[in-house]
């Protein structure tokens, strides 16, 4: 069967349960099969397509068909132009929180800085942060044993970042932090959890085959803003920053939070005009 044909067939299936753009899934989903680039995937369109990926790709969309989202199925996703590794038990990164990214490397500018990703998940911001400064160097934090794996892949090999698994609502753990970095850090980053808890449920079905610990961010939404920012000057100099990205609506509280603690802010808005990263600066 050739793969125009196949294609074909695949995007039906897919359009028989989700109202996703099914092309553009499909043809993901046909690209990291066959081991080609999307731009040249028409090219190869004529081509008959091989038993052991039509297998696989029809495994895959009997995976999607379940709800598991296609970064899973797939193991991996791309963030800052960059190849993730991702699976279960490992938040999903979004392209929104590279807003979050590019409001660290202007922070950071030209300097060399030590920083820590609090909640770093997949450690896609770590890695990002020490490929685009390599004259810096971080801490990737993650509580989640099913996750730190997942950063341990995705940062091998990148020698200024250190991996180490961390408590963010655990007072014990940045004091520890602080006595094996020796130095204070310039620069904290952090995509915690902030859904509140009752509105988990409500959540679209992909979004609930990812790890509730990555999402539930308490009652409001707010706790882990709260306990990062109240145990931060353990970790930061004088003149540090820290840098959130917030759910909607939350921008507000959370800037709130700093400006109380003596922080200057500044708010950054996603692709969607919405504001998600905010900056707190000590003064």
């Amino acid at each position: 069967m050739r793969i125009s044909e196949y294609r074909q067939r695949v995007k039906e299936a897919i359009s028989s349960f989700t109202s996703d753009d099914t092309g553009a899934v499909t043809d993901i989903l046909f690209s990291e099969v066959l081991g080609i680039e999307r731009g040249t995937l028409l090219a190869v369109l004529d081509r008959e397509i091989d038993e052991k990926s039509a297998e696989i790709i029809a495994q895959a969309v009997n995976q999607l068909s379940l709800g598991f989202p296609l970064q899973y199925v797939l193991g991996s996703c791309y963030f800052y132009g960059r190849k993730i590794t991702v699976g279960s038990g490992c938040f999903i990164p979004r392209s929104d929180t590279e807003i979050l990214v590019q409001a660290a490397t202007g922070v950071i500018r030209d300097k060399s800085i030590v920083f820590a990703d609090i909640c770093a998940g997949s450690g896609c911001i770590s890695l990002a942060l020490a490929l685009e400064k390599p004259n810096s160097r971080g801490y990737s934090l993650e509580l989640s044993r099913k996750a730190i794996r997942y950063a341990e892949i995705n940062l091998v090999g990148v020698k200024n970042v250190i991996v180490k698994r961390f408590d963010a609502l655990d007072e014990e753990d940045y004091i520890s932090l602080a006595g094996q970095n020796g130095d204070r850090l310039n620069l904290i980053v952090s995509n915690p959890p902030y859904i509140p808890t009752e509105q988990i449920s409500l959540l679209d079905p992909q979004v609930q085959y990812e790890p509730e610990t990555a999402l539930d961010g308490g009652e409001d939404g707010l706790k882990f803003y709260r306990e990062i920012i109240k145990n931060a000057p353990v970790l930061l100099k004088d003149d540090g920053a820290i840098l959130f990205e917030v759910g909607i609506n939350q921008a507000e509280p959370v800037s709130g939070m700093l400006e109380l603690n003596g922080y200057s802010v500044a708010v950054f808005k996603d692709y969607g005009r919405i504001d998600r990263v905010v900056l707190g600066k000590r003064c």
